[in-house]
């Protein structure tokens, strides 16, 4: 018999392990994977909220009127909203308030606390805030469960979000 002394190529056995191995992985990395995108869907609502904050701030200094953020239990959202109805009093009226922007958070977050007045966060012509405070969002879906918070100064009316952490 002639021996080859180049072989090259593969066999179908070694490349049925190689699926063996490659579908083993894949179903350790699975449960993984869930609490990865519960934990980014928490950070994204959190970044959004930010966001949104800022541009009521933003808002009322380009405008030099007040500006606010009502942060909604019930509904789970956060409503971005002109506050033209009794500026002095610093609360949200739905129904003289004008509304620029409405977001409802995503299913697995939602608020955990709110240490604002009238769960409005108001925003001066000067930039300043009403109040100082935060907000909290937190997640208790499938395999994990977090929370993190959003700080606003109202001296200066600095949005900050803070990392929380898993609990």
């Amino acid at each position: 018999m002639k021996r080859r002394l180049n072989q090259n190529g593969v066999t179908v056995l070694e490349l049925a392990m190689v699926a063996v191995v490659i579908g083993v992985f894949s179903m350790l990395a699975m449960p993984r994977f869930g609490k990865v995108m519960e934990r980014l869907k928490l950070k994204t609502a959190g970044r959004d909220l930010v966001s949104a904050l800022r541009l009521a701030r933003s808002s009322a200094v380009s405008h030099k009127d007040q500006f606010g953020v009502y942060l909604d239990y019930n509904s789970n959202q956060y409503i971005l909203f002109h506050d033209l109805a009794n500026p002095s009093s610093f609360v949200y009226d739905p129904g003289s308030d004008s509304i620029i922007a409405s977001n409802t958070l995503p299913g697995i977050v939602h608020l955990g606390y709110v240490s604002f007045p009238n769960f409005v966060v108001i925003f001066k012509p000067n930039g300043s805030a009403a109040n100082s405070g935060q907000v909290g969002l937190y997640t208790c879906g499938g395999d994990y469960y977090g929370y993190l918070a959003v700080d606003i100064l109202g001296s200066t009316g600095r949005v900050k979000l803070i990392s929380g952490g898993d609990y």
